[in-house]
């Protein structure tokens, strides 16, 4: 589904923003010490900013392409381990946080959120929204004229504060910080190939009109301030 996305993805996909990050470190207690596992981590997105907050890092995504990414730019103390997240179960060993960071909704949430309970007292997904954007909804909007309904997902409406409510991990703090994101024409195309929806391999030998149909929706330039969110959730005291 992501196949050839993975250049794209660690391009131009906008990273969690700093203070995003640093709220989160904190509020989870991350000291240097102790464990990270992040669960479909993608280019290392979250694992390689939060690195330094702990001992170690277990990277883990099901998309060989993304792991190469993160590998070429991963502090020592990263590992990549090619899996699913349904997959992860006490061999991994215990952690003190566990992130999910855009990726909840390709997964098994409830049955993922389950088997994490053993593992880690806290659980973090982070994320924000296409609709929040004019820039990206105009992707999407273009691609499915082109190419179809995007593929499905296992949970396209999930909500983070309820699928933490409904885990074991309902002790829920919420974390918001507002990002400003400016967007070029080049940099909205190099966006839509980092996605599902129109990954190099679903634009196929259509890209020419692809990136066509773009430039003729498309405004030079967007700026925009938009929400990114952090929920975490910990084991009840």
């Amino acid at each position: 589904m992501f196949r050839g996305t993975a250049s794209y993805y660690a391009r131009y996909r906008p990273g969690y923003p700093p203070e995003l990050l640093d709220e989160l470190a904190a509020a989870a207690g991350l000291d240097g010490t102790g464990r990270l596992l992040d669960l479909g981590c993608g280019p290392g997105t979250i694992a390689i900013p939060l690195a330094s907050r702990v001992a170690g890092v277990i990277a883990i995504d099901n998309d060989v392409e993304m792991l190469e990414e993160l590998t070429r730019a991963a502090p020592a103390n990263v590992v990549a381990v090619e899996a699913a997240a349904e997959d992860v179960d006490a061999r991994f060993g215990t952690f003190h946080l566990v992130t999910i960071g855009r990726a909840i909704h390709w997964f098994d949430g409830s049955r993922v959120l389950e088997q994490l309970r053993p593992l880690t007292p806290a659980v973090a997904l982070l994320g924000d929204s296409l609709d929040d954007s004019e820039a990206m909804s105009t992707v999407l909007e273009v691609a499915r004229e082109l190419l179809g309904e995007r593929p499905p997902m296992r949970a396209p409406g999930i909500r983070y504060e309820q699928a933490l409510a409904a885990s074991p991990f309902s002790d829920i703090r919420t974390l918001r910080v507002v990002a400003e994101r400016t967007w070029t024409v080049e940099q909205l195309i190099g966006f839509a190939y980092s996605t599902s929806f129109a990954s190099p391999e679903r634009v196929g030998n259509r890209r020419d009109e692809f990136e066509a149909a773009l430039r003729a929706r498309l405004r030079p330039m967007y700026r925009e301030r938009l929400p990114v969110t952090a929920v975490l959730g910990r084991l009840p005291a």
